[in-house]
């Protein structure tokens, strides 16, 4: 994988953060996020909708929502994930306004594995944390529960029926609360890591040509079709979300 370019930390709601370097161990600033390079992703809430200018196709490292969505005010917003095979290294915001289609698009790297028959451990994964800022109220946060799709129906070895792609996540959802006093970083990886099985035999369970996965970045599932966030939002006006690069996991066809 590419390097990831090194970039300053600029703290404020609507400034774009970059990537950081710092010596690895120790937390940066006493903020609870770990110490070295990373990708900065700033979720920010806003009272109105944005209509200009347009936020596709960019570098930039914010998304701006709804200040206020979720079935309690009838708008349900999505933050999609997606993969680029032209360009499977890098982050990229290919949209970032959620406000005026409730919708916002995010490139995410990846990494297939070269030989499913023989398996693949420890392909590129990354480390996630999230942050809760901006004014704090005592129902201020976000609800962020991940919705995925495979093209191949999951499977287990006990033949469970109705498996779905989400039942597959390691951490379906998390709630980042920003009620008062210091702001909290949680470790959210697990939303973006998946232990399962895709049928690839016809039969109802996980057997002999089946693809296995096991603690695996979701987006180096090649049979993935979709992953996002539904995104509820209760007044927060800054999710920062950073990636940190390593690698993890198990994937190959069940011999």
């Amino acid at each position: 994988m590419k390097k990831l370019v090194l970039g300053s930390i600029v703290f404020g709601l609507a400034m774009m953060l970059a990537y950081g370097t710092v010596f690895a161990g120790k937390d940066l600033n006493g903020n609870g996020f770990p110490t070295g390079r990373h990708y900065n992703l700033n979720i920010i809430g806003v009272p109105m909708d944005k209509e200009v200018p347009t936020m596709t196709g960019s570098n930039r490292h914010t998304i701006f929502v709804p200040l206020n969505s979720g079935e309690d005010v009838d708008r349900q917003v999505k933050i999609k994930y997606v993969t680029d095979p032209a360009d499977p290294d890098n982050f990229r915001v290919l949209d970032g306004n959620a406000t005026d289609d409730d919708l916002a698009i995010i490139q995410v790297p990846y990494e297939y594995c070269d030989d499913l028959n023989a398996g693949c451990y420890d392909l590129l994964s990354f480390e996630v944390y999230a942050r809760a800022l901006g004014k704090p109220g005592p129902t201020t946060g976000a609800v962020v529960t991940a919705e995925c799709e495979y093209t191949l129906s999951v499977v287990d070895p006990d033949g469970t029926e109705g498996l779905t792609c989400e039942d597959t996540l390691v951490l379906g959802s998390f709630e980042a609360r920003r009620p008062g006093k210091k702001p909290i970083t949680q470790d959210i990886t697990k939303i973006f890591r998946a232990t399962g099985c895709l049928d690839l035999g016809g039969e109802v369970w996980c057997d002999t040509g089946d693809l296995e996965f096991r603690n695996i970045w979701i987006f180096n599932i090649p049979f993935l079709e979709s992953y996002m966030w539904d995104y509820d939002n209760n007044g927060l006006k800054l999710l920062q979300v950073r990636f940190y690069e390593t690698t993890s996991g198990y994937i190959g066809y069940v011999q």
